[in-house]
């Protein structure tokens, strides 16, 4: 695996690792704990690990500028808020002054809200504010890599959401490189500028948030950064009378035939996204299709439905507050325009219908 870190480029292989101080922050979202390598925890078994044109494959951890925040409540419990998060910079070996350190330890409780509890131990705070503590002791640091480890995992959802709001503009104001390890879709397309997606240790895709999101290489990744879940349908290929069609049931089907010279196989997956299946019929292209409402979850603004149709589960995301109650048959309209085909073995991207 290769990273490469300069300002505005991000190139990924597989032999190396290599990252360069940026003059801006870049917070890079991945899907399982591969960071270890880069801090020095974990050597690699092959390749090195490069950082501004030193290699740093065999640096010890404590030579190197990193920090870390994990799953869980990490804090010494004999210690205040206040020494929780000067700890680091007084063991430190560079020499940091007490007014210095005073001055970060209270920066970054201001911008985590920990400025009233700082005279409080572990055990007198909520988990919210632990957590809290957990982060603004990495941050104190100003180290070159923060990693994050799940760091909201373990939060009850209102803390979650609340953290996750404010840790996007934190992150942003420390600067520096933030690698995030989550499982959470979520976490990834609220919060960060770049993303990767790891499985059983192989980089398949890495880049900007937005081109990861609209050009997803394969149907795990389209799934993965889709909030809620891309909605994955079954096509087998039919040529005929000058057309070329994905059928997905009786009563759905897909004209591809400007993308016929890409299309060699059987069978396809036709990924579509829940907000680009709609319950009005926006423009005469659409596609028709009946399905059974199996659950309604009203979210306030918005609506999230899950249907069957024909045997074939879809996620509709409707951005108004509706009810629609369970076994209703409703009728749906597909956007031709806004899909993605994957083949069907190897679920890698092979036509993206919207235009660029």
């Amino acid at each position: 695996m290769s990273l490469r870190g300069s300002a505005g480029d991000r190139i990924f292989s597989r032999r190396d690792a290599e990252a360069r101080r940026q003059g801006r922050g870049v917070l890079l979202f991945l899907s399982c704990r591969n960071y270890p390598v880069i801090a020095g925890i974990e050597h690699p078994d092959k390749g090195k690990i490069w950082y501004d044109g030193e290699d740093v494959t065999r640096l010890p951890v404590q030579k190197r500028s990193v920090a870390m925040v994990y799953q869980q409540f990490v804090n010494y419990p004999s210690m205040t808020v206040y020494e929780n998060i000067a700890s680091p910079l007084r063991v430190s070996k560079t020499r940091y002054g007490k007014e210095d350190i005073d001055r970060r330890v209270r920066e970054n409780a201001d911008l985590l809200g920990l400025s009233h509890v700082l005279d409080h131990y572990p055990e007198e705070i909520s988990g919210g504010q632990k957590q809290r503590t957990a982060i603004a002791r990495a941050l104190a640091k100003e180290a070159t890599f923060t990693f994050l480890d799940e760091p909201l995992a373990n939060l009850d959802y209102k803390l979650r959401e609340e953290l996750r709001g404010e840790l996007k503009n934190i992150l942003r104001q420390k600067g520096g490189v933030v690698v995030y390890a989550t499982p959470e879709p979520a976490d990834a397309l609220s919060m960060a500028t770049h993303v990767g997606y790891l499985q059983e240790g192989e980089l398949l895709q890495f880049g900007p948030l937005d081109t990861v999101y609209l050009h997803p290489c394969l149907a795990d990744v389209g799934i993965y950064f889709s909030y809620p879940t891309m909605n994955i349908l079954s096509g087998q290929l039919f040529q005929g009378n000058g057309r070329t069609v994905l059928k997905v049931s009786d009563e759905l089907e897909v004209d591809v035939t400007e993308f016929q010279d890409k299309l060699h196989e059987k069978e396809y997956l036709l990924g579509v996204r829940a907000y680009n299946l709609k319950t009005q019929k926006e423009r005469e292209d659409m596609l028709p299709l009946t399905a059974t409402v199996t659950l309604s979850e009203e979210l306030g603004s918005d609506t999230e439905l899950h249907l069957e149709h024909q045997g074939i589960p879809l996620v509709v995301l409707i951005q108004e507050f509706v009810r629609h109650p369970i076994g209703t048959e409703i009728e749906i309209f597909l956007d031709p325009k806004r899909l993605y085909v994957f083949e069907k073995v190897s679920r890698k991207l092979v036509v993206k219908t919207a235009p660029e």
